[in-house]
């Protein structure tokens, strides 16, 4: 909200922010999980499986193979207390390749379980933009993408469509350093963590977006969520919260044994 620099918007001040402490707390409410809840399907189509052995046909100097799997994914669909449908759904990928990768972009097409396209949703989080060897990144969905419209039907199920484009990365992974973390359960319920994060490079960097995954006592990723912070210039460090107020309602809050802080500089490649 930008600052207001006269006395007269002082009056106009606090009624937004009482309006927006309602609207915080009607969403806490709202959101809460109906008896109406299931797990929907993941449809795994040829656009989202291109074959390892076919994108390593793209230059493979120095040994530098390009591969990857898709490992897990998760969706899942419920009706709030005030009757909306709200879906939550994760697909996890592995680098098992020599070289550095991008998740590009993802689309998920949410289809009913014969097949018709329901929507399609654009608006897909990827945490981190680059993986190393080795390691595991996700296309998620988050605010703005996990309400399903009100006309469309669910009585014939949901299906979950991923449609992804990876690339061998051309830029270096930025990482900042994460420090002073912990996680609880805040006044509405929801779990925030909170945490510091320290520009380690010589670079300022205006704005980091910031991804938290949680885990199971088993490993086994919940759910992801996100935050950001700005103005965070070079040897400074910034302290950030990321809560689950607006994420999958349908995981238990006492199902997280543990959770992870992403902050890795921003990559687009063209």
């Amino acid at each position: 909200m930008a600052k207001e620099k006269n006395k007269k918007s002082g009056c106009l001040i606090a009624v937004i922010v009482i309006v927006a402490i309602g609207i915080v707390a009607a969403a806490a409410g709202g959101k809460k999980k109906s008896e109406d809840s299931a797990s929907g399907s993941v449809k795994i189509t040829s656009s989202s499986t291109v074959s390892s052995e076919k994108k390593s046909q793209d230059k493979n100097e120095k040994n530098d193979s390009f591969a990857y799997e898709m490992t897990d994914t998760n969706f899942s669909y419920y009706t709030t207390s005030i009757g909306t449908v709200e879906y939550y759904g994760f697909v996890e990928i592995t680098n098992t390749g020599s070289c550095n990768i991008y998740l590009d972009n993802c689309t998920f097409d949410i289809e009913d379980n014969d097949g018709h396209l329901l929507e399609s949703d654009k608006l897909i989080y990827s945490s981190p933009d680059i993986i190393a060897p080795g390691e595991k990144g996700y296309f998620y969905n988050g605010l703005g993408s996990n309400v399903i419209d009100s006309n469309v039907s669910v009585d014939n199920g949901l299906v979950l469509v991923p449609n992804y484009k990876i690339e061998k990365a051309n830029g270096d992974i930025i990482e900042y350093d994460v420090s002073d973390t912990d996680m609880h359960i805040d006044d509405l319920g929801y779990v925030k963590v909170t945490g510091r994060i320290t520009n380690n490079t010589d670079d300022d960097e205006k704005y980091l977006g910031i991804n938290v995954i949680f885990y199971d006592d088993s490993g086994n990723v919940l759910f992801i969520t996100n935050s950001s912070v700005t103005d965070l210039n070079a040897g400074s460090t910034v302290s950030f919260e990321a809560s689950t107020l607006f994420s999958d309602n349908s995981v238990n809050k006492d199902d997280i044994a543990s959770f992870q802080v992403i902050a890795r500089k921003s990559y687009h490649q063209f």
